[in-house]
């Protein structure tokens, strides 16, 4: 008793030249997609201007996708960044705060009256 299957006729070679072709077409489309992403964000041209920079993305790339995101390490680099990016802008104003409207801040009067 044979059964049908619809694949009468087909066999084996025939299906992998079949997964063949399509693993070649596939190829050929995501090489065109790169070709095209590349010349969009001119990459070459990118590392010839700044090639530490480009390398420095490279490894920040790198250590994303390697799963440094959410290290010890880059919890303790934040918390770094922050209170070096935040320092001045509590320093001002406070001296704000304290020094009332006694003193003027340039752009508010600081040359004297402009009418």
């Amino acid at each position: 008793m044979a059964i049908n299957t619809g694949y009468e006729g087909q066999g084996a070679m025939d299906h992998g030249k079949r997964m063949v072709d399509e693993a070649r077409a596939f190829k050929a489309a995501i090489g065109s997609r790169a070709d095209t992403f590349t010349r969009n964000v001119d990459l070459r041209g990118r590392v010839d201007r700044n090639p530490v920079g480009m390398v420095l993305a490279a490894a920040g790339i790198g250590y994303v996708l390697g799963g440094g995101l959410f290290s010890p390490l880059t919890g303790k680099l934040v918390k770094v960044g922050l209170r070096l990016a935040l320092i001045p802008l509590v320093k001002s104003q406070l001296a704000n705060i304290a020094g009332g409207s006694q003193q003027a801040t340039a752009g508010e009067g600081a040359a004297g009256s402009t009418f």
